[in-house]
This record gives C-alpha cells, structure tokens and sequence, in this order.
C-alpha cells in the first residue's frame, strides 16, 4: 500500500469501517466533524527516516481532516499507526491548553517502549493514578513522540491531534438509548462528530469481527 493510499484509509476510517476490516456497510453515516476550524499540528510524521521502516513508514495519528474530535469519555482513549521501527522509547502527553491565552497545562505523561512490530496503538488515560479527568467543553492536544535513540534530543517523530469532551445533547443521548446495534450506535457518533466514542466503537468491532 502506497503512504498516499494509507493517508485517504486512515481519513475515511469512520466513513467506510475500512479500519477494522469489516464490510462496507458498517457505517451508513460518514463521519461529520464538529463545527469550526482545525487546529494546528501534525497528524503524520514527517518525512522517511531513522528508526522507522516499511510502507508506509510513518508515524500517523488516528484523528480527521481537521485534526479534532470529540468524545464523551472522562478518560479517553487515542489512537495512532506505528510502522515498523527500531525505536528506543516513544512519550505519549496530553495537555489542557487554555482557549483564552493558549497555555498549556500538562494532564498526563507516560514513556514506554514500543513494539517493533508495525500496527495500531492505543493509549488511555488512566483513571488510577490521580490524573485528572477531561473537563467537559475543554479542548486538550494530545501528543506522541518517537525517539530512535535513548540520547535522542529531540524526538525524530513527533504527530498530534486535538480532543474535546462533549456531553451528547439530549436527543442524541435518546437516539444512542435506544439504538439496538453496536454498528448504529458508531454511526450516531460519527455523524455527530464524536470522532473517539466512534473510533472506540471500530476498534472493538474489529476485536469481535
């Protein structure tokens, strides 16, 4: 697969359900981005090289066009493509960033080694360890960095994405009470621009598929 091919896979991922592998069918609803403008930052890393291989060989986050997505979740989960790679470690942060002056407030960091082996991974916010939750109407950027080397300073790769805790409105909350399928219920995220609740969705789908 091309990288051209995998960048137009990743951004229809909640359009077609081509992430998890299941039939085209499995969401009737494109995915529809909440109101207003994107925010900055890399969904992919730039360019080939260092400790990352393959095709495609770059880091890439699971976000939209846009770069931002909603979730209901308190502790979310995120998402992005790993390629193979000889990486020593990889940080994973999110930070609240003030809608006024634009500062930022670390929430969560975490260091890990990476597997070599190249696929989707996934990070939560972990509810155990005194971290706070997301606030409700604010926006947080999320960020994973790849370091091929342990004195690597700074990291060869970094990519991004923006995530806003939403409570649904209420006929959304009574549409999702309702509905009968796991399939339908992703489709009612994607449509109402709850990238992570969909995504989320997707990923258990493609466990059970």
């Amino acid at each position: 697969m091309t990288l051209r091919a995998f960048r137009h896979r990743i951004a229809l991922a909640l359009t077609l359900g081509l992430l998890s592998g299941m039939p085209l069918t499995a969401l009737a609803t494109p995915y529809t981005p909440p109101p207003g403008l994107g925010l900055p930052g890399p969904r992919e890393g730039a360019g080939t090289r260092g400790c990352l291989f393959g095709d495609p060989a770059q880091l890439v986050a699971l976000m939209p066009e846009n770069n931002v997505g909603w979730t209901t979740a308190a502790y979310p989960r995120f998402y992005w493509f790993l390629p193979l790679n000889t990486a020593s470690y990889a940080e994973f942060v999110v930070r609240y960033v003030d809608a006024d002056t634009q500062e930022e407030f670390e929430v969560y960091r975490t260091r890990f080694a990476p597997i070599g082996e190249a696929g989707i991974v996934t990070l939560g916010i972990p509810e155990d360890l005194g971290v706070l939750p997301l606030s409700v109407g604010d926006r947080y950027r999320w960020e994973v960095a790849l370091f091929c080397e342990p004195t690597s300073n700074p990291a060869e790769f970094r990519v991004q994405g923006w995530i806003e805790r939403r409570t649904p409105s209420e006929a959304l909350a009574e549409q999702l009470a309702v509905t009968a399928t796991e399939a339908d219920r992703i489709a009612l995220y994607a449509s109402n621009g709850y990238w992570f609740n969909a995504l989320d969705g997707l990923i258990q789908q493609k466990k059970a598929f």
